[in-house]
């Protein structure tokens, strides 16, 4: 067992501590593994805990759960894997139905127990998915924010009234998560819009998704005018502009959760029989499928990942609260 290593803990909001020797968590389960990380990015979720924003991740607690490590004491040593990070019963109604993302009895890796933003972690068997050794690192760790958009993709296709190719759809946001769904959407022929404040982020939506981006503050979006529309902030303002876009008899995907609360047009909904769907995260099965997209290409090259070495992590933290970090994914290396 590994006796120290390097890591960085939410100390207190808007505060990122990188500890050069930290005690590592202990393989307290028998199904337990010790990973040893070679890439992890920074979510969306864990920007609301160090904003201090997410009752549910307190300081003193190790975030990341997107990763890519290598099994170092465990079955199958040596093994190049990812995880979800999801860790589900197995035993109630949910986990029966093949929906272990809405387990009544789940923990959770970087919030209930000791996250990535470490040189090692410790994971249960039952969450790994094993990755191609020759798989670049920084990819098998985009696994999990794609599997997040892997089902709400699959919930767009599956409530919609026509083929998603046929599809005029809005994404708002273009972060990690509406950049990816951008690209996932663009493997399917879609026609659709992106849209995204930061204009930083705006050259790279060209470059990958081949859409112009516009920005929501400065330039007005028609109303009900997609078919489809994928909220991948989740703001009061998104929220809103995500009912009022919507075509009568179209479908709203909500991934995004920036606002605890919201005021939506229930007569919009009800008048014009909108669906509006939610999305929390995904299914083993979505998982797997993303970590083959991925593989395959259906995401593109990913180039516009940006890398930062674990010591940088309050950096990359701030430059992602002020708006100057132009990259929509930073992955951090703890073997940098």
């Amino acid at each position: 067992m590994i006796n120290k290593m390097q890591a960085v803990v939410y100390t207190a909001p808007n505060e990122m501590t990188f500890y050069s020797e930290y005690k590592p968590t202990q393989i307290d389960r028998d199904d337990d593994v010790l990973l040893r990380i070679e890439s992890v990015g920074i979510c969306g979720s864990d920007m609301h805990a160090y904003h201090g924003k997410d009752p549910r991740r307190n300081p003193g607690l190790i975030l990341g759960h997107e990763f890519c490590g290598e099994i170092v004491e465990g079955i199958h040593k040596g093994q190049k894997v990812t995880g979800n990070p999801l860790i589900t019963c197995g035993k109630c109604e949910y986990c029966l139905q093949g929906r272990d993302n809405l387990c009544s009895d789940r923990d959770m890796i970087g919030m209930s127990r000791q996250g990535a933003f470490a040189q090692y972690m410790t994971i249960p068997n039952q969450c790994l998915v094993h990755a191609p050794s020759t798989m670049n690192s920084n990819h098998v760790a985009l696994t999990e924010p794609a599997a997040t958009v892997v089902h709400a993709v699959n919930l767009a296709i599956e409530n919609s009234f026509k083929p998603i190719s046929d599809c005029h759809v809005l994404v708002i946001g273009a972060g990690a998560i509406g950049l990816l769904t951008a690209l996932l959407l663009k493997s399917h022929g879609v026609k659709m819009q992106v849209l995204e404040t930061n204009m930083a982020r705006h050259p790279c939506v060209k470059d990958h998704v081949g859409v112009i981006a516009i920005n929501p503050l400065t330039d007005s979006v028609k109303d009900s005018t997609f078919d489809v529309v994928i909220d991948c902030v989740g703001s009061e303002k998104t929220n809103a502009l995500s009912i009022a876009s919507v075509k009568a008899g179209g479908t709203v995907v909500n991934v995004g959760l920036l606002s605890w609360t919201t005021n939506i047009d229930i007569r919009k909904i009800t008048l014009q029989e909108v669906k509006l769907v939610g999305c929390y995260t995904y299914n083993m099965e979505d998982f797997k499928s993303a970590l083959k997209s991925i593989e395959n290409g259906d995401f593109g090259d990913l180039s516009w990942i940006e890398e930062m070495p674990l010591s940088e992590t309050d950096l990359a933290f701030k430059s992602l609260h002020n708006g100057t970090m132009a990259s929509a994914k930073v992955i951090l290396k703890p073997h940098f």
